[in-house]
């Protein structure tokens, strides 16, 4: 017979006689107070995950959920649900056999008593069975469960039952309910193979605590009241255990109420590990166990806090964690596979295989995992993408790639150390990067002793402030830092003079320039990456730092450049006034520019700031012209950057025009330059408003990708492109957020560069894989969309917010349409146009009075035809968006669901349909509200979609709750003036080329809760009253 462990425990624990703090605890939905119509939100899942070959009951919790009526599953198939409704009444058939046997139990006594879920109830009743020896027979179990599960979801909400098919794909699904008020956000479910327990009440000490067996994977929830959950196994001496609570990334909204932590006991009460937060907030615990004994585990909220939504998944067992499968890509057969011998370590990659598929050797490994061998099988028709491997240890993503793909030699060589002079690592895990000034006996002792002032000058002013306070926490070059602590130096709250600004510039000057020299001679020795190509390598340990050198070959520079200048540009007029240099080139003759100055065109090698002067001078324009041999009719890529407009003609025609304000910096544009057989005309025209000024042009480029998000790693990557001399030339830490990083760079000259790979914060281990990816910079672009959950009332509308990731190779217009949508909504036209700052495209969803109440997936779509006939289609990424710490904060989704409802709050309409603005005259827009429901709320009206230039004479207006009617007005906003980063001279009525309108509505609000206007506003930027506004509203 076995023995309960629960005779071992005597209630001695050293937490037993600490009295608990009570607090009550009012957690705020995201959707906060608002009209009628409420916005359904799922707040929780229990449990939130289940076990192949089962059917489980789950408890939803959320809100504005009334009327639900169905259940959508997202992801792959092998789960079928069916929804029950909340509330009803009690089947009281079975209640005389729960009174006769479990009238006097104190946990069966009343379901009214306990928020348990049905599932929940069921395993009580056994365990009353199993563990205490309730005398009750298996047909009067089956009742009492009948009574009690009918009972639970009567009083206790909303649930649903899942099937989960024994052939289901492992991993995460996302489910949303579908009700009155239309489809919820998203929520996770996992499908696992581990055995699933369900948490049963009461588990709150040690003497009661949940008997499981290892490996489990237990499901719980913390109640309110300062719940605490205790779990009980025994475990043999030596065992290697390890235990992982899931609940932050299950939710990350759950931060505000919930913080795990968790912690592991002997029979005796002497806690022998814990932990507040491994993943974040979620607690892990890696622990050998020291004897055969009984073991006690632990969870409960830090602050003793407990709430409905409080959901955890905890895994315990002989079980690895940070998993990872290496080398994390491979080549397609008919691709350019590198499996030279010796090339790729043998343990990796086998002999070349048949032209039909290619096998890809790799390790899957981990902490408490010994690594294990594990083919990857590439087919011939597979696609080049990310592709999912299944194993018994987890799903792995894999990269598919049609170029030569290589694997980090030797992690030990690649982790370079990077020392001064006197033998000192540079790598620092944190709070700075300089000990003291290095010294050099060869210096004399008056510029030695200014070294060390700038040093602790720099000490002194910049450590505390977030971007100063370590150089070697951002990889900037030195004319970076430069602009950033000039930047930092004009803030209001800055102590630091004219005279200690250049000193510290100094000093980093000095500096980048001697950590450049360490690292040219550790890239003497670092691994050639072939390019076009890949490679799969890790940040092996804490601090390792991973350096590529590649060889650039088709690197051009486009010059020499005949140029003149200075023509004028007062009042911003010289980027649309036509000088001589655009109608005619004649080298030999003088022309009158600025202030009546004599010019004439004259040859130069520079580039950047000086290609037209080393000296700074305001309110001028120049030309620049150069030309281009080609072989044949091609397009090349076009990496530009400029201070301050640009634009560009290719034999004769404008290819290229931006009015932007902006400092001068590479690849701020990367643009598609079509040129002929034979020799090309190139002219630049740049105009400065104040400063210095200059361009660079460059042809080519390539685009550098770590990939380490996509691949389910913890590395939080920072990519730097360095010359074969140290110095940097470019840099990212991640795109959007993300946990991948991109660089796009056009190279002026042939040769060898580098690449230096790391964690931002200094981490490590055998699973911080990365993906690095080099290969020619393609156009391309990448959309997002927000919210993943429109809801539309009859005759109502909803704003989409399409939001541009990156663009890169053309200059067109991104065309937003949305596809699948049901037949009775319509969406309006949208672009994200290519002008200054736009980064947003706004589409609105309009439902017909009479639309049928249904629910369907859809796909928001961004298009691209660019000048040379090429098409470029991209689906954005849907991104549920809520607020932390009234911070928003997204996660992305799998799908946009699109609902209609009965009923709408209100209808916003204006009936504007097409404007125009101009830098003379205001527009008056008047809005209609029309109030449903007896809706009485004041409303806060604004406008999305304006371009810059552009503003409301009012921020915001309000619409008194007895008002239905308004006006806004629009006013141009032209900046004529302005010194600083933050308030650059801005004349939207310049240079303004639309061949498609900006999207502007009027949104009302309550809080957080918009209704948009319809129909959507085109406006078009146009020309003073006098010019001609029907050829403006046709566009150009």
């Amino acid at each position: 017979m076995r023995t309960n462990p629960r005779l071992f425990f005597t209630g001695r624990y050293s937490f037993a006689n600490i009295t608990q703090t009570l607090f009550t605890v009012l957690f705020l939905s995201i959707g906060v107070p608002t009209f009628a119509q409420g916005v359904p939100r799922l707040n929780s899942l229990f449990p939130a995950g289940g076990q192949l070959g089962t059917t489980i009951e789950i408890a939803i919790q959320g809100a504005d959920l009334e009327g639900a009526h169905t259940l959508i599953i997202e992801g792959e198939p092998g789960i079928t649900a069916q929804l029950h409704s909340d509330g009803g009444a009690v089947d009281d058939t079975y209640k005389p056999v729960f009174e006769a046997n479990c009238g006097q139990c104190h946990e069966l006594r009343s379901p009214h008593n306990r928020s348990m879920t049905p599932a929940q109830w069921e395993t009580t009743v056994r365990r009353m069975v199993t563990e205490k020896g309730a005398e009750i027979n298996a047909k009067a179990q089956s009742q009492i469960i009948a009574y009690l599960t009918s009972a639970a979801r009567a009083s206790g909400g909303l649930t649903a039952e899942l099937s989960i098919a024994s052939d289901a794909p492992i991993g995460m699904r996302e489910i949303r309910v579908v009700g009155k008020h239309g489809t919820s956000t998203a929520w996770p479910f996992e499908v696992s193979q581990t055995p699933d327990v369900l948490e049963t009440e009461s588990n709150n000490t040690p003497e009661t605590a949940t008997i499981i067996e290892l490996p489990s994977l237990i499901n719980g929830l913390i109640n309110p009241g300062g719940d605490e959950d205790y779990y009980v196994f025994e475990g043999e001496k030596g065992q290697r255990c390890v235990f992982s609570v899931n609940a932050y990334r299950l939710n990350n909204v759950s931060q505000q109420f919930f913080n795990p932590t968790l912690s592991l006991f002997d029979a005796k009460g002497v806690e022998l590990a814990r932990s507040n937060g491994f993943y974040s907030l979620d607690p892990l615990l890696d622990v050998t166990l020291p004897a055969d004994a009984f073991y006690v585990l632990r969870i409960r909220d830090l602050l003793h806090r407990g709430n409905p939504d409080s959901v955890y998944r905890l895994t315990g067992g002989v079980l690895p964690y940070n998993t990872y499968l290496f080398p994390a890509g491979g080549t397609l057969p008919n691709g350019d596979r590198e499996v030279e011998a010796g090339l790729v370590p043998a343990r990796f990659y086998g002999p070349p295989t048949p032209p039909e598929a290619n096998i890809v050797r790799c390790v899957i490994g981990g902490e408490n995992l010994p690594q294990t061998e594990w083919q990857v099988e590439l087919a011939a028709d597979e696609q080049p993408g990310l592709k999912q491997i299944r194993t018994p240890y987890g799903i792995f993503p894999f990269i598919v790639n049609m170029y030569p793909e290589a694997v980090e030699e030797n992690p030990a060589l690649q982790s370079v150390q990077e020392t001064t002079s006197e033998g000192r690592s540079l790598k620092r895990s944190g709070r700075r990067f300089y000990e003291k000034a290095p010294q050099n006996p060869n210096l004399p002792d008056r510029t030695a002793r200014k070294i060390r002032e700038s040093e602790i000058l720099f000490q002194a002013k910049c450590t505390a402030c977030h971007e100063l306070r370590s150089p070697s926490n951002r990889a900037l070059s030195a004319e970076e830092w430069e602009r950033t602590i000039t930047r930092m130096s004009n803030k209001e709250n800055a102590d630091i003079t004219p005279t200690e600004r250049d000193r510290i510039i100094t000093f980093i000057a000095q500096e980048a320039q001697r950590l450049a020299g360490l690292v040219a001679r550790q890239l003497e020795g670092a691994q050639y990456l072939k390019t076009p190509g890949a490679l799969s390598g890790r940040i092996s340990e804490p601090g390792e730092v991973d350096y590529y050198r590649l060889t650039i070959s088709e690197g051009t520079s486009l010059g020499p450049w005949w140029v003149i200048f200075p023509f004028d540009n007062v009042d911003e007029q010289g980027f649309d006034t036509v000088y001589p240099p655009e109608t005619e080139i004649d080298f030999n003759k003088e022309y009158i520019g600025k202030e009546g100055r004599k010019i004439g065109w004259y040859k130069t090698e520079s580039r950047g700031e000086n290609v037209f002067s080393n000296v700074p001078e305001d309110d001028v324009t120049g030309y620049a012209l150069t030309y281009l041999e080609s072989d044949r009719d091609q397009n090349y890529l076009l990496s530009l950057g400029s201070d301050d407009t640009i634009k560009i003609w290719v034999n004769d025609a404008l290819v290229f025009s931006k009015y932007v304000h902006r400092p001068l910096r590479r690849a701020d544009d990367v643009i598609q330059l079509p040129v002929s057989k034979g020799r090309n005309k190139i002219l630049v025209k740049v105009t400065n408003g104040y400063g210095p000024w200059g361009f660079f042009a460059d042809i080519g480029g390539y685009s550098l990708t770590v990939s380490a998000e996509r691949l389910n790693s913890p590395l939080s990557p920072s990519l730097t492109l360095l010359n074969a001399r140290g110095e940097v030339l470019a840099n990212n830490a991640g795109v959007g957020g993300r946990r991948n990083a991109i660089i796009d760079y056009s190279f002026d000259e042939p040769g060898v560069y580098a690449v230096r790979i790391e964690d931002i914060a200094g981490n490590g281990g055998p699973g911080y894989v990365y993906h690095l990816d080099a290969r020619p910079t393609t156009p391309d672009f990448a959309i997002s969309v927000t919210p993943d959950n429109p809801n539309i009332g009859r005759g109502g509308t909803v704003l989409l917010e399409v939001i541009l990731q990156r663009r890169v190779g053309f200059t067109e217009p991104i065309q937003l349409s949305v596809e699948n949508l049901p037949l009775d909504i319509t969406a309006s036209k949208s672009a994200i146009l290519s002008g200054t700052g736009v980064t947003q495209g706004y589409i609105t969803l309009t439902a017909a009075p009479d639309a049928e109440l249904t629910h369907r997936v859809v796909q928001v779509v961004g298009a691209v035809t660019t000048a040379t006939g090429n098409e470029y289609r991209r689906v954005a990424t849907p991104v549920e968006v809520y607020r932390i710490q009234n911070n928003d904060q997204t996660v992305q989704r799998k799908n946009v669901v699109v609902s209609v409802t009965e009923t709408t709050s209100i209808i916003v309409s204006t009936e504007l349909e097409e404007i125009v603005v101009t830098p003379d005259t205001p527009i008056d827009i008047p809005i209609k509200v029309e109030r449903q429901s007896g809706n009485r709320q004041n409303l806060n009206l604004t406008a999305v979609g304006l371009p810059f230039g552009v503003r409301l004479q009012r921020r915001t207006t309000v619409l008194r709750k007895h008002q239905t009617e308004t006006t806004l007005r629009l006013m141009p906003n032209i900046i004529t003036a302005g010194t600083t980063f933050n308030q650059l001279r801005r004349n939207p009525f310049i240079g303004t080329q639309q061949t498609l309108p900006y999207t502007v509505v009027i949104n009302a609000s309550v809080g957080r809760r918009i209704v948009a206007s319809s129909p959507a506003i085109k406006l078009w930027l146009g020309s003073p009253r006098n010019s001609d506004q029907n050829a403006i509203l046709g566009g150009n």
